[in-house]
């Protein structure tokens, strides 16, 4: 028997599974791939996020200092501070890494075994999980779900694992050479109400991906088709894959002997869809309040929610106000799109954003409601009308929370 089964072996998970056989409980960690980190993802994290949990040099492809953003007229606009403000990291050697981590400090790794059955009792939680060697069972005090978006397990121990409100991600691996930064593309033709990107890694490869919560139909061959017109990128290495993206966390992130981290939970920047940070935050706040349930020797519903206000009070007003923004962001169009940009620019507000200590890229309410709170900016906003109007009250209850 363990004290702890941590289902997933992504950043929450390996971060959950380090922690906790740091402080000496006995840890498994189950996860149907093969491969720890083998799941799509652009990789880029903020600088914040290297401080805390930093990788290995070798996994570091690119530091970025500057982005350049193009609006849907083809218009662009280069951001651009004086000191590093993201990473772009081998997402797969990174993740691995942190499982390496937590098997130096004591956790067992089972790889290529899927969870097909969970079943809470007043003594713990138990667990059958199958592999092609066969099924196995397994017993624990508490699980820790990590296993990703619209996981199946989260319906099986009675939470809510349908995520209705989800963006579409798209991406390939392509050639690019002369890319000297990373470059975003917005417009309704590209990624409707949402953006594209081409992602420097090291050499000439680069990322070429969209995103969006409407449906893409074409829009991937479009972008790539664009790009290689343009000269931006020559090749395509490896065909564009899809996966899901959530924008809004589980009503409920706990139940009796189990929480839910990560992507798994809703864990993810409405505004830009990374999600590496706040699961590695999410990762830590769970093996924290899995150690106070075993100082308590309870691991009802009502000892885990201590994990719910812990993972609000660090990124919960970021979910909120990120899917607010998001909100008032597709609801824009291309043509409002290019007046905010001339409107930003013409009143020098961009400038005064961009010089801000509220600009980060791991934490976005700051800036937002910075923005909300400029007159000028609120001004351009509200002149859009209608199409926006709906959200701006929750952007605006949100400045006094």
């Amino acid at each position: 028997m363990f004290d702890v089964i941590v289902a997933g072996a992504g950043p929450a998970g390996n971060i959950a599974a380090s922690r906790l056989s740091t402080m000496g409980y006995k840890v498994v960690v189950l996860d149907w791939r093969s491969r720890v980190g083998d799941k799509l993802c652009t990789g880029i994290v903020g600088r914040e996020c290297v401080e805390l949990y930093p990788p290995d040099q070798g996994d570091i492809h690119h530091e970025a200092q500057s982005a350049t953003v193009v609006a849907p007229s083809g218009t662009r606009h280069r951001i651009a501070r004086e000191s590093t403000q993201a990473y772009v990291l081998d997402r797969e050697a990174y993740i691995a890494s942190l499982a390496d981590r937590a098997r130096g400090a004591g956790a067992h790794y089972r790889l290529g075994e899927t969870v097909e059955a969970i079943q809470h009792s007043p003594s713990g939680v138990a667990l059958r999980a199958s592999s092609s060697a066969g099924s196995r069972q397994y017993r624990a005090r508490v699980v820790v779900i990590a296993s990703g978006f619209s996981s199946p397990l989260l319906r099986m121990v009675g939470l809510d694992g349908g995520q209705a409100e989800y963006m579409i991600g798209s991406q390939a691996e392509v050639t690019a050479t002369g890319l000297e930064g990373t470059e975003v593309y917005l417009g309704d033709s590209i990624a409707p109400g949402s953006f594209g990107w081409l992602v420097p890694l090291s050499g000439s490869r680069a990322l070429a991906g969209i995103v969006s919560r409407r449906k893409l139909n074409g829009h991937m061959s479009s972008f790539i088709s664009a790009l290689r017109q343009e000269g931006k990128v020559q090749s395509v290495t490896s065909e564009p894959r899809r996966w899901g993206i959530p924008i809004r966390p589980l009503r409920r992130t706990f139940a009796d002997g189990v929480l839910v981290a990560g992507d798994a939970a809703g864990f993810v920047k409405p505004t830009t869809g990374g999600g590496i940070y706040y699961a590695l935050l999410s990762g830590e706040v769970a093996a924290d309040t899995v150690h106070a349930a075993f100082l308590a020797d309870d691991f009802s519903a009502g000892e885990l929610k201590r994990y719910e206000a812990g993972w609000k009070s660090i990124f919960g007003k970021e979910l909120r106000i990120g899917y607010y923004a998001r909100r008032v962001f597709e609801a824009l169009g291309d043509r409002n799109v290019e007046r905010l940009f001339d409107e930003l620019i013409s009143a020098g507000i961009m400038e005064e954003f961009l010089v801000s200590d509220d600009l980060s890229f791991d934490w976005h309410s700051s800036v937002i409601l910075k923005a909300i709170a400029n007159r000028e900016f609120s001004k351009i906003i509200r002149s859009f009308g209608p199409a926006v109007a709906p959200f701006l009250p929750a952007l605006g209850r949100s400045r006094s929370d």
